[in-house]
């Protein structure tokens, strides 16, 4: 069986497109805090968050009801007249994982 490695992401569209403009990932956020914040989008069918649903949306009202803590852990300014935003769940097999991240400084120029 495949290990998996597991992000989420928070997806930005533009308003006037029916595309993502880009991700910011936001997997340093416990699961139990997306629980939280998306209790009223969770039916009871659901047996774990994001089963069965692709996404959960970011609703302005969502986001002032917990924009303090947002705020505080995703570096990114909310435009709701701008954008439009939802959380997602992806995943990748780990033996498939691009590394994306460096373990050390560039090296000194030589000059």
């Amino acid at each position: 069986m495949s290990k998996y490695y597991y992000q989420i992401l928070l997806e930005i569209f533009l308003k006037t497109e029916d595309k993502v403009l880009g991700f910011v990932n936001i997997s340093h956020i416990p699961y139990k805090k997306f629980e939280e914040i998306f209790a009223d989008d969770i039916t009871e069918d659901q047996r774990f968050l994001f089963d069965d649903v692709g996404s959960y949306i970011i609703t302005e009202e969502l986001y002032l009801k917990h924009e303090e803590y947002l705020r505080k852990q995703i570096d990114f300014n909310f435009r709701f007249d701008l954008f439009l935003y939802s959380v997602g769940l992806v995943s990748i097999e780990a033996d498939k994982y691009q590394k994306n991240y460096y373990e050390k400084l560039p090296p000194m120029f030589q000059r």
